[in-house]
């Protein structure tokens, strides 16, 4: 919340019109936290169609015999944490459609 009140613009944009209405910053704030539950909970019930899953990334990945240790080296990441990715334990949008473009583009 703090990052988002000083470094994202159409936040501080928020903050700047409702300091001018006369609102104090715990009211601010408090509105912000609703606003952010607001769209958790929309990410979460409605996820974006293009998103691949665990299962599909660890088919398109053995389907193509690469192994996790490949595929981490190739993203700079560890293949505890693409292992995660395809078992559906941890969640990274961004990380999940890289790994696919790239084994989609093998």
């Amino acid at each position: 919340m703090l990052v988002r009140l000083r470094h994202h613009p159409p936040t501080r944009a928020y903050i700047e019109r409702r300091r001018a209405e006369g609102r104090t910053i715990r009211e601010i704030v408090r509105c912000l936290k609703r606003y952010v539950t607001r769209e958790v909970y929309t990410a979460i019930t409605n996820p974006p169609a293009d998103l691949p899953t665990g299962p599909q990334l660890r088919e398109l990945r053995t389907d193509r015999h690469i192994n996790l240790a490949t595929v981490a080296n190739h993203f700079a990441t560890t293949p505890t944490d693409i292992s995660r990715i395809e078992r559906g334990l941890t969640h990274d949008t961004h990380l999940a459609r890289r790994i696919r473009d790239r084994l989609l583009a093998t």
